[in-house]
């Protein structure tokens, strides 16, 4: 398993979740990777045979990323019936990236927020979405299935709160 800041990591057969770095023609050929959700704001130059959408988003707690959940998952799914492989990828593959890949197994598997944290984090440890997304992806939950969520933000002594799954890292037995 390839999960460090250098490396594509596979979540799904035709999803892979990394940072900017690692994404080389050779490395998209490697992994048959035909399309991107680039979530770099960056201006990056086009890479040969490499379709993309962009989600001009900063790794910030202000800004909205809940924007770009449905379109990410849509782009996903069409490149998946298509028999493509897309990766999302943003500055480092931890935070903005992450909470892109965990929507879309929330959104197009119907995943618990928390199991798709789990999943996720399971292919690639280094994943750490700012609190700013924690509470988007909450609340997307929350509007989802009524007003309930696996997740929650704990408060305390912190600097900042803290999702519950942060206490596991990997799904609890």
């Amino acid at each position: 398993m390839n999960s460090g800041l250098k490396s594509i990591s596979e979540i799904r057969p035709h999803l892979f979740l990394a940072g900017y770095g690692c994404i080389t023609a050779s490395a998209l050929k490697q992994y048959g990777i035909t399309n991107a959700v680039d979530a770099t704001n960056l201006n990056s130059k086009p890479i040969s045979g490499l379709e993309k959408i962009e989600v001009p988003v900063e790794d910030t707690i202000i800004q909205k990323i809940s924007n770009y959940f449905e379109t990410v998952v849509q782009y996903v799914d069409e490149v998946k019936a298509k028999g493509g492989k897309t990766v999302i990828y943003c500055g480092a593959g931890v935070s903005r990236s992450a909470t892109l890949t965990i929507m879309y197994l929330v959104i197009s598997e119907n995943l618990p927020l928390d199991q798709a944290y789990y999943t996720v984090n399971q292919a690639r440890r280094i994943i750490s979405p700012n609190v700013g997304f924690w509470r988007q992806m909450i609340d997307y939950e929350k509007q989802k299935s009524g007003g309930t969520s696996t997740v929650e933000l704990i408060t305390g002594r912190m600097a900042r709160p803290i999702p519950s799954v942060y206490l596991h890292r990997s799904i609890p037995a």
